[in-house]
Order: C-alpha cells, then structure tokens, then sequence
C-alpha cells in the first residue's frame, strides 16, 4: 500500500509544478520543503537537482534511489541524525546540513563528487573528527563545521536531555532547537549567547536553560538564521 503524501510535500510540490509550468511532479528540478514530518510523496519527484528541506521531523535523508541526479541537498534545522545512504546520489556536489543532530558523516565518504559541505550546529563524534573530516579535507571539499568546544556543549546539552543546537553565524553564538518535537518553528528564534554563558547554564542551571527561548531579549533582529 502506498502512503498518501506528507501534506507539507504535497503542497510544496503544488507550488513547485505551477512556479515551474510543470506538466507534474516528475519533470521538476528544484524543490523547498518546510516542516514534512515523512517524506512520502517526494519519490515522485524523479528530475530533482536541488533538493531543501528545512525543519522536519524525518531521522534520516529522504530515500535517494529515485533522486540520483540530485546535484544539491540541504536539510537544515531537522531531526535528522544519519545520513547513510546518501552515497546514492553520486553526483552530488553540495551538502548542507546545518542545526541537527548528526554524529557519524563517514557516509560521505563515498560521494565521489562532493566539493561543499556545511555541518555545524551538529555534535559530530570523535570518529569523524578523527578520520572522516581530514580526509573529505584531503579531497578537497571545503568544509564549514562545528568547534570541538561547540560539539562538547552540544553533547553536553543532549546529556541532560536538551536536544539542542550551537553554532555560530557571523559574529555571534546561537542556540536552536531543531526538529518539531519542541516548536513548530525550529528555524526561527534562534537565542543569541556566548559559550561561557552556556557552558555555565549546562552546568549549573537546567531549568533557567530550558525557559532560555522565552527570553525575547536574547532573539537576534532577524528571526531566521
């Protein structure tokens, strides 16, 4: 039995086949979607090239068989925490994949024509640190990832059950809460604070933590980052 569509799919590739005079959801090449909670629906699109997804909450990358021309995907702001299986798309080139909860990027390994990738905001585990970055780096892919003092906080966070995320934009640090099990909104409203300051609320003061996101004094003047 086929699963009906994800209604945030379904609507986004609506507005995708009348954006692009599509004839239907096949001949499509570029796709944003916001807030899927499963990815049923987007197999039908079989001519994508880019590939968004921001704030969803899917564990894992969409199934990549239908997608293999995918040059470009981008899952932001979600609950995903693997990415196995992406060695599908084999010419993809550009990975972005910021404000989730990713610790092993070993499958990248066998993307053979990935030049780009953006992981921060992900507590990324020694393993990766260790070996698969080095040589992603040895390849050449030019890399945006985390500190190790921005992973440690992260996993420090997800210690005392505060799945969030750390990572910085410009000049200042930021904490988001990724996925749709704490808001609806996980790309918005991303706190402004520095390590110290965080660091010192991990240890000391869960509860004044957890109500951090109901402090507007602390929202940055754009909403999204």
């Amino acid at each position: 039995m086929v699963a009906a569509p994800d209604p945030q799919i379904a609507r986004a590739v609506s507005l995708e086949v009348d954006s692009q005079k599509s004839p239907g959801a096949a001949d499509i090449s570029y796709l944003k979607v916001r807030h899927a909670r499963a990815y049923a629906g987007l197999e039908e699109c079989r001519a994508l090239r880019f590939l968004i997804l921001v704030g969803c909450g899917a564990s894992t990358i969409p199934p990549l068989e239908p997608h293999r021309s995918l040059i470009q995907l981008a899952v932001s702001d979600s609950d995903l925490r693997t990415v196995g299986g992406i060695e599908v798309a084999q010419e993809l080139h550009t990975l972005d994949l910021p404000r989730n909860f990713i610790e092993d990027l070993s499958p990248l390994l066998g993307c053979p024509q990935l030049q780009s990738l953006d992981v921060r905001g992900n507590p990324l585990s020694d393993e990766t640190y260790r070996d698969v970055l080095p040589e992603l780096q040895r390849r050449g892919v030019k890399m945006v990832v985390p500190t190790v003092q921005e992973r440690d906080l992260m996993v420090r966070m997800r210690s005392i059950s505060l799945p969030y995320s750390y990572y910085r934009m410009e000049e200042s640090y930021r904490l988001s809460r990724p996925g749709l099990g704490l808001t609806d909104m996980p790309e918005a409203d991303h706190i402004k604070i520095g390590p110290d300051e965080l660091s010192r609320l991990v240890a000391a003061d869960r509860e004044a933590l957890a109500s951090i996101f109901e402090r507007k004094d602390l929202m940055p003047t754009l909403r999204n980052p």
